[in-house]
């Protein structure tokens, strides 16, 4: 009778509990030392996302040398992207200064307290505010919000510069890892996608999705808020409001924020220049904005976006939220592939076992 019984220890389990074993060791230390240069390679990753279709018709141009190619974009990368971001980098950090210097002495000279009095005065005060807010100190909220956000970002932009050799490391990784992306991305990518436990039409249905959502969130998501931080910056500009390039910056973070956006940078914009007596440029400073600004937004996202993110709005904006806290900065396109995954995932479920449960 014992010997019809297969004994526990056999020796395909064995194997079977060694390999895996030493499989997922090595995989956590392989985890552990790419977490040292998660950033640079996740931002890699997203330019060569960004500038694949360019590269492969570089590619084809050069007979399908894909590492000339790869080169002249990394070059290309190298001077048009990081070159000037560097350059937008030491300006707003400058700007932020000079705005945190200028609150200062507005709130020493007192100069401050004087223009809140004509505002507190004025038709806003008297039609729009309601009757229990004259009691409190608005004055004193603003200008200590404006302080604190100025000294913030100042001290965390100023943090790069002073980790300036962390900076260029993580540069030059980044550009490193963007060559072999760029040249080798698409093998990586089928390698990775191969060793996934699904049929071929599941694993098409993830790639796409991936895609989808990643387009739609590059192009419905940041280009959007550039463009509507770039024309902040511009409005700002042409109506003689100063630190144009700071004001700009911050419109496009908060145009990444579904509820406000930009409109929380240029309206009080017109408002300063309309109660401060220049009346007609406050008024086309806010024409500007709600049209060439806000209505780009409402306009330009949903032709962008389209129905290729299937995410709906109040999900989305948890996702943006969420992987900004979790994920840093990364985190706003993180956020919406990791939703978008874990919904093909749970198709993927639903079709393979919730079905068959039922029957």
């Amino acid at each position: 009778m014992s010997s019809h019984v297969r004994p526990l220890l056999t020796r395909s389990f064995l194997f079977a509990v060694v390999f895996f074993g030493l499989f997922l060791f090595f995989v956590y230390q392989m985890g552990r030392m790419l977490m040292v240069f998660l950033s640079p390679l996740l931002w890699a990753a997203i330019l060569t996302l960004v500038l694949s279709p360019l590269q492969e018709r570089i590619a084809a141009r050069l007979k399908h040398r894909r590492g000339l190619a790869a080169a002249i974009m990394t070059l290309i990368t190298l001077l048009l992207v990081i070159g000037p971001a560097v350059s937008l980098l030491f300006v707003l950090v400058t700007q932020a200064g000079d705005l945190y210097s200028a609150i200062s002495a507005l709130v020493q000279s007192g100069k401050l307290s004087e223009a809140w009095e004509k505002i507190n005065g004025s038709l806003l005060d008297k039609i729009l505010l309601p009757p229990f807010l004259p009691d409190i100190d608005i004055k004193g909220m603003v200008a200590k919000g404006i302080g604190d956000l100025s000294s913030g970002l100042a001290a965390q932009l100023g943090g790069v510069l002073k980790n300036f050799v962390i900076f260029v490391i993580d540069v030059v990784i980044m550009l490193i890892a963007l060559f072999f992306f760029l040249r080798d991305g698409k093998s990586y990518f089928h390698a990775f996608v191969d060793l996934l436990p699904f049929t071929k039409p599941q694993k098409e249905e993830i790639t796409r999705k991936f895609i989808d959502t990643f387009g739609a969130v590059i192009n419905g998501v940041f280009l959007v808020a550039l463009l509507q931080g770039a024309m902040t910056g511009i409005g700002f500009a042409l109506f003689g409001l100063p630190l144009a390039v700071f004001w700009g910056f911050l419109a496009a973070l908060l145009a990444l924020v579904p509820v406000g956006g930009a409109a929380l940078i240029w309206l009080p914009g017109a408002a300063y220049l309309y109660f401060s007596g220049s009346v007609l440029s406050g008024i086309l400073l806010g024409v500007w904005g709600l049209v060439l600004v806000s209505l780009s937004d409402n306009i330009l996202r949903p032709l962008l976006i389209g129905r290729k993110a299937d995410i709906p709005t109040f999900i989305l904006f948890i996702a943006l939220l969420g992987g900004l806290q979790v994920y840093g900065f990364l985190g706003l396109l993180l956020g919406p592939l990791v939703v978008t995954l874990l919904t093909a995932l749970v198709q993927i479920y639903r079709e393979e076992y919730a079905g068959k449960a039922t029957e």
